[in-house]
């Protein structure tokens, strides 16, 4: 049996696909669960209401029925707790059928004696910034009390930069000894990671480009399209340039900018925007599918691009760049960021989509060989 510690908590689509992606691919291979990790320092973080743990019991009554009360006002609130149900129930009914809530390595270990394989990733299960910290778990320390011939494996796990501070590098050094294999997301943190290892890891694509195509529209194709074409803009951080760039995109292509994202805000992108509420991770991959354009700055909203070959903008990450580029340097889709004073009209260049698939196969390959030699040693016809 495989177990996989990954985001799978987070109410974020692109960490809820990734997970999908590893999951259903591995399946394939054996039985594969979702181990409901769930550290207890992140698990405010996606809270519906937000309240500070150092209030006394009182005052935090107090802050949860002002927000209520202060959001009830608006429509965004009933949007965002639609969405949180429909991520709920995605979560549920892929990911995860246990309702344990697992916070250390000892009942990592406890959870399920059957696991004898532990997948760790995707996503930025090694970025300390993300995490608050290192944590354990994404590390495999629960290895020193489980049997020997268990075997430990990262995919296409990701620090999010090319390298962390100086004062990781020493415990991530000690902690990564845990893993008979490494992979990762970004090339770019290659050299740091081998320096830590003494080994080479593996590049290998985010795992929802081991579903072809044809995949993910088979989860979609109960939904219904808009009637109205729109340009989907789905963000993580906002940008002056893009929103500039937004309003002239509006402008040029007479469509209007739809905000795509788990959680409804007021951000102005441009004024005659609109929020897709209430939506879950299957709405996301529908309306980016049956967008004109796609507007992001999302390492996942860029790969979903890819994978559903769209007419697309890409603007930089401020702090999370370096897995941008790439992505998009991995297929010759370079030329998709978004520069200084960029022009609206050149979202529609031509792409040549079968240099693009060309390049995609190749490196989906050899994912799926790492897959093969590393975590599944046996693999089964339908893979």
């Amino acid at each position: 049996m495989i177990g996989i510690l990954t985001f799978y908590w987070a109410d974020d689509y692109g960490a809820l696909l990734q997970s999908y992606g590893i999951k259903t691919y591995l399946n394939k291979y054996q039985e594969t669960v979702m181990i409901p990790y769930y550290p207890m320092a992140l698990r405010s973080r996606y809270r519906f209401i937000q309240v500070d743990e150092k209030d006394v019991f009182l005052r935090r009554i107090y802050r949860i029925t002002r927000q209520i009360a202060g959001e009830m006002w608006h429509q965004r609130f009933y949007g965002n707790l639609k969405t949180k149900c429909k991520i709920s129930s995605f979560r549920k009914k892929y990911l995860v059928s246990s309702s344990k809530r697992l916070q250390d390595s000892r009942e990592i270990y406890e959870f399920n004696k059957n696991i004898d394989t532990y997948v760790v990733g995707s996503d930025q299960v090694w970025n300390p910034e993300i995490t608050e910290g290192l944590q354990e778990g994404y590390f495999c320390t629960f290895r020193k009390w489980r049997k020997e011939n268990s075997r430990y494996v990262s995919y296409g796990a990701s620090i999010g930069t090319e390298r962390l501070e100086e004062r990781f590098d020493q415990p991530v050094s000690a902690l990564l000894a845990n893993f008979d294999a490494i992979s990762l997301r970004e090339p770019s943190a290659v050299s740091y990671i081998k320096n830590l290892w003494a080994r080479s890891p593996e590049v290998v694509l985010d795992p929802v480009f081991l579903l072809n195509r044809e995949e993910w529209e088979t989860l979609i194709k109960s939904k219904k399209k808009r009637k109205r074409k729109y340009i989907a803009v789905y963000y993580t951080e906002y940008n002056l340039r893009m929103a500039e760039y937004l309003r002239q995109l509006e402008a040029y292509t007479g469509l209007n900018v739809l905000i795509v994202n788990p959680k409804i805000r007021n951000v102005c992108w441009t004024k005659n925007q609109k929020h897709a509420k209430g939506c879950g991770p299957l709405d996301f991959l529908a309306l980016l599918y049956d967008a004109e354009y796609v507007v992001t700055n999302s390492f996942h909203g860029v790969s979903m691009c890819i994978i559903f070959h769209k007419q697309f903008a890409v603007f930089p990450h401020s702090s999370r760049d370096v897995r941008l580029s790439d992505i998009l340097h991995s297929v010759h889709l370079e030329t998709r960021i978004a520069g200084e004073g960029e022009k609206p009209d050149r979202i529609n260049d031509k792409i040549d989509w079968v240099k693009v698939d060309e390049a995609l196969v190749e490196a989906v390959k050899h994912s799926k060989e790492f897959i093969e030699n590393e975590i599944c040693k046996v693999p089964v016809n339908s893979v």
